[in-house]
This record gives C-alpha cells, sequence and structure tokens, in this order.
C-alpha cells in the first residue's frame, strides 16, 4: 500500500487517492433471472397475494425459500421492515405500555416499530468496539418484557448472551437482522438466534426489492398470528383451489395490511440466489482491507466476536481513535468522500438525539411518548456518542469490486488520517460523551445527511 502522508488533500485541491474516471461498483444489481421472474408476474394475473388463485405465489416461494436460507421453520412476508418489526413485537401479545429494550445507535425505525405496537422503547447503550447490545450496557433495573437485540453495520450482536442475561426476568429477544443477511453466530444464521427475527428488504440492503421485509421464527404457535397481522388478520388456508382466494379469514386477532406484493417478491427470489456469490465477494474484499488498514496508527474496523463466523456487510465503519487534529468525523467524511470519488458518511445521530425520534409530536400516543420522557430522564449513552462521533461508513456496495479498491480506501484513510487542516477551515466547540468541549473541524458548506 502507498501511504500519502505528506500529499495535500482532496478536498483542499488536492490530487485524489482514486481517478474520478475509476467506477465504484453500482446498487441494487438485479440477478439473472430477475427480468424472467418480474414478466412471469405480469402476466400471471396475480399481483397480490388476496388475488384469486391461478398458479403459486411468488410470496409463498419467497417465504420457503428464506426459511431455508434462516434455517427457521416459518417466514412471513411484510411489505417494510419496520411493519415486519411491528407484527413480531404485536405477536408477543404483550400489554399496553410494556417496556422494549432497544439499542441508542440504530435506525430510528426500531424505535417507532415499538411505539406501532403500543409499546414503549427503552433505549440503552451500545458496546463501543462492537455497536451493538451487550449484557454489560443493560440497565438491570429497566422493567422491560422484550428486547431487541439489532446486528449493526456489519457485526451480529451476542444474542445467546443477552438471552442468557433477560431470560430470568422473563424478557423475548427479537434480533432486528435488516443489515445481517446471511451473517452466521457459531454456525446459526442470524434471524434464528431470538424468539423471532425481523428483516429488511429496503434498497439499500444487501437483500432488496426495493422496499420489502420478513419475519422468521421456529415458534409454530406464532407463524400463524404473524400471518394474521400482516393480511387484516387472514392466514392462508389448508387447501389451495384455482381461482379461489387462498387467504381465510380466520381472525384470531386483529391485523393490518403488511403484505409483500408480488413483484417484490420475484424479485426477491431472484436476488437471494445472488445474495452469497455476492458476500463472498464482499468478506473478501473485506479481510484484504483490514489487513490493509492495521498498519494505519489510530484507526480501527469495529472488532468482530468470534463466535460471528460468517459475516454479512450493510455499512463497513471505520473508526478513528483518535480523530485527526482538529477535525471531526463529518469533516473526515467528507475528505474521504473527496479522496474516493464516492460517499462516505457518518452513523446516524443517536436516538436520544435524534430529530426522527419525535413521539411527543403525535397527539394519538400521547401517554407512551410521557412514559418514554420520562424514563430517559437522566440518562447518557457514552458507547452510541462515541462510535456516531468517531466512525465513518462505507456502504457494502463498495466491497464488490476488485483488491484495487480496497487499496484505494486504504491510501485514502491513511491520508486523511494524518492530513493538514485544509485552508478557509473554522472550527466550532462540540461536547465529548464525557462532557467536556473538544475544538472540532467544520468543512465549509458540510452536508449532515445519512445513509439509510
Amino acid at each position: 500500500m502507498t501511504r500519502l502522508r505528506t500529499a495535500r488533500l482532496a478536498i483542499d485541491g488536492g490530487a485524489p487517492v482514486r481517478d474520478p474516471h475509476t467506477p465504484w461498483p453500482t446498487w441494487p444489481q438485479p440477478a439473472d433471472g430477475a427480468v424472467e421472474e418480474l414478466t412471469a408476474v405480469l402476466h400471471s394475473g396475480r399481483w397480490a397475494i388476496s388475488s384469486p388463485r391461478r398458479g403459486e405465489l411468488a410470496e409463498r416461494r419467497f417465504a420457503a425459500m428464506f426459511a431455508e436460507y434462516t434455517g427457521t421453520r416459518h417466514c412471513v412476508p411484510t411489505d417494510h421492515g419496520s411493519s415486519a418489526l411491528v407484527i413480531a413485537l404485536e405477536s408477543l401479545g404483550l400489554p399496553h405500555g410494556e417496556h422494549v429494550i432497544v439499542p441508542a445507535l440504530t435506525w430510528t425505525a426500531t424505535a417507532t416499530a415499538v411505539f406501532r405496537a403500543g409499546l414503549v422503547p427503552v433505549l440503552a447503550d451500545v458496546d463501543p468496539w462492537t455497536g451493538c447490545l451487550h449484557p454489560d450496557t443493560l440497565d438491570p433495573d429497566v422493567d422491560a418484557r422484550a428486547l431487541i437485540a439489532v446486528h449493526w453495520a456489519c457485526v451480529m450482536a451476542d444474542v445467546p448472551a443477552l438471552s442468557a442475561a433477560v431470560a430470568p426476568r422473563g424478557v423475548t429477544v427479537v434480533e432486528d437482522a435488516a443489515q445481517a443477511h446471511g451473517a452466521r453466530w457459531q454456525g446459526r444464521p442470524a434471524g434464528s438466534l431470538g424468539r423471532l427475527g425481523c428483516f429488511s428488504m429496503q434498497h439499500s440492503k444487501v437483500l432488496t426489492s426495493g422496499e420489502g421485509g420478513a419475519v422468521v421464527t421456529d415458534d409454530d404457535t406464532l407463524a400463524p398470528v404473524l400471518e394474521e397481522l400482516r393480511a387484516d388478520s387472514r392466514r392462508y388456508g389448508p387447501h389451495r383451489r384455482e381461482r379461489v382466494l387462498e387467504l381465510v379469514e380466520t381472525a384470531s386477532m386483529m391485523g393490518s395490511n403488511f403484505c409483500l406484493g408480488e413483484f417484490a417478491a420475484a424479485l426477491l427470489c431472484a436476488q437471494l440466489g445472488l445474495l452469497d456469490r455476492q458476500h463472498a465477494v464482499r468478506n473478501r474484499n473485506y479481510e484484504r482491507l483490514s489487513g490493509l488498514l492495521a498498519g494505519i496508527p489510530g484507526v480501527r474496523l469495529l472488532r468482530r466476536p468470534p463466535a460471528q463466523d460468517r459475516l454479512s456487510m450493510y455499512e463497513v465503519p471505520i473508526v478513528f481513535d483518535p480523530l485527526p487534529p482538529t477535525a471531526d468525523n463529518t469533516w473526515v467524511a467528507h475528505a474521504l468522500s473527496a479522496e474516493l470519488g464516492t460517499r462516505v458518511y457518518t452513523p446516524r445521530t443517536p436516538l436520544p438525539r435524534s430529530p426522527l425520534l419525535r413521539p411527543w409530536t403525535k397527539p394519538a400516543i400521547a401517554p407512551l411518548s410521557e412514559r418514554f420522557t420520562e424514563v430517559h430522564r437522566g440518562r447518557t449513552y457514552p458507547g452510541a456518542e462515541y462510535l456516531a462521533g468517531h466512525a465513518v461508513l462505507l456502504h457494502h456496495s463498495a466491497f464488490l469490486g476488485e483488491g484495487q479498491d480496497m487499496e484505494d480506501i486504504a491510501n485514502a484513510v491513511a491520508k486523511v488520517a494524518a492530513g493538514p487542516r485544509p485552508c478557509g477551515a473554522r472550527t466550532h466547540r462540540t461536547a465529548n460523551t464525557d462532557g467536556t468541549d473538544r475544538e472540532a473541524f467544520v468543512a465549509p458548506e458540510a452536508e449532515t445527511d445519512g445513509h439509510d
């Protein structure tokens, strides 16, 4: 690897590490057979699971395929990953207003789904080495009935350890595996470790249909309830007859319409066949980058637990310990973007101060909002704040290329880590997680948007 420690930074008018004419892999990448799958639905006369039977539903075929892929007995597809979280929580039958533990560093839907299920999210800090909940970050005084373990970025939460920690208190563990399709923990697929596993197939995910989701479970009693919760109190009947609706009004629990459309289901059937080949490319490049970054002082990747024996990357955080002199990670992200010609970005704002998590703006859930506000009074989240302030992220698509791409990333990181302060920069005071102030760099006209 060529170290560019004294070169002028691209953000300050210098030559970038990567030739601007060298493209990065695009995303999403349609699988072979995707067009045929979509065309078959187009001419099938069945564009939704609520249409009369004419041949096999793509939704049922995908459900069987994904259950096999995750090593579970049941899969219930949904229209979105957030819908999957909602029906998973509703299926537990918890009383209104019960507490659900949610990590402080995750996308807002993990918490807003709890409100949508009539429950109250209680935010817990994450381990700054993994970005995930850990038994040591849980507050034993929180009286909760469920815990959502999010597999964050490219690291799996230790679900067995979390389950052992909370089981004596009767807490059910639900996996949010939206960022972990295909990851494994001691040979067990993500989504199969908790009582329920929830997935998103949104545009940026490694398995995508634009929008989509799924709940997987081995619980034979919850599976039919999940079907009703996503299909207006209907589930699949025992018999299939031509030109007859396959959904039966069983109505043991009132549901909503969170059904996955047939076009999205058909696309997922095709994309699932490509997923493991993409994993092999990404994981090989990740290991190469890991070796290249090992020689750069003060830079690290997340610590992957040894029990996680298969990687699935949604995002790859690069953590700066410490940040470059007079810089914050927003500047680092912009500097790396300029060197590489692709978007590097900061983690999402931790949920305790996220503008996307403001339940008091919804009068209909005022009692839940009041409990939420009260239970979080005075709480701090140093692990989540540290990662939010010291990490920058690369999307998984950057790892679908060649080894030279990893060389470029490592060279850019080395250059920025030791780079000079650009001309025309201004500084401002920001708070460290310990409450002290630090001088932080702000690039001119810096953007602050995140990546979903």
